[in-house]
């Protein structure tokens, strides 16, 4: 009895260390794998922050060549009139066309989590593409901005001048053919508008999904349904114009 009895606590005692063993390896796991998950919902906060920032940067570049472009058609008005100009609206024209200030739009979340092991820990692939595809837009778009609209007004400009009278320099800077023809072109009509409506749905569309992953106080509705059919309908809206975009 007192061999079968030593055996019997042998047998108890290893069976507890086996599931502590267990319980501590499993417990482990689950405190990583809940780890893993906080940093990952840390991050597409991040991310989605990013986003919302990205979509005002957007709406503020929209305003400010809207704003530029009000002020480029009066500079058209006033081509060869610039002795009857007031002084307070030549200051206007000046400080339009010599603000210059551009500030790229930011990724380093986005980034962050691209390089990251997270992104493959994501079993929602839709999502990952959609991120995916929206970065790429916000780059193309941006670097369209750049290219069509800040690269040109710089280069209209002349550097070597230094006049008497400021309406001096408006009248030498519409005497350029390459400067009237650029401010012409704008104050025509802004060539740039149709992207702004496209990359705000874009943004719009992605950040709804990362609500919905994250599970951001999101709840699906019809409403989201139709704003995905809106989304959809946006999308195909400029597909025409996505060719000549990459082509750039």
């Amino acid at each position: 009895m007192k061999k079968s009895n030593k055996w019997s606590g042998f047998f108890t005692n290893l069976l507890g260390v086996i599931l502590g063993i267990a319980l501590t390896f499993g417990g482990s796991a689950l405190w990583q794998r809940h780890e893993e998950k906080k940093k990952t919902k840390e991050v597409l906060i991040l991310v989605r922050n990013e986003l919302k920032v990205n979509k005002e940067w957007f709406q503020n570049q929209e305003k400010h060549i809207n704003e530029d472009i009000s002020v480029y058609k009066k500079m058209i008005e006033f081509k060869g009139n610039w002795k009857n100009v007031p002084i307070d609206s030549i200051n206007v024209f000046l400080n339009c066309i010599t603000n210059l200030y551009f500030s790229p739009v930011t990724s380093s979340a986005w980034q962050i989590f691209r390089n990251s092991e997270m992104i493959q820990k994501i079993d929602d692939k839709e999502l990952v593409i959609r991120l995916t595809e929206c970065y790429f837009w916000i780059d193309k778009i941006q670097q369209h901005i750049e290219k069509q609209y800040w690269e040109p007004k710089i280069e209209v400009l002349i550097d070597d001048m230094i006049p008497d009278h400021p309406s001096q320099y408006l009248e030498a800077l519409m005497n350029k053919k390459r400067s009237v023809t650029f401010y012409t072109i704008m104050a025509n009509g802004n060539p740039l508008e149709s992207l702004f409506p496209f990359i705000d749905a874009v943004i719009d569309y992605t950040v709804m999904l990362l609500d919905k992953y994250g599970d951001f106080t999101y709840d699906m509705d019809e409403k989201d349904k139709e704003y995905e059919a809106f989304i959809d309908a946006r999308v195909d809206s400029v597909l025409l114009k996505k060719n000549a975009i990459e082509n750039d």
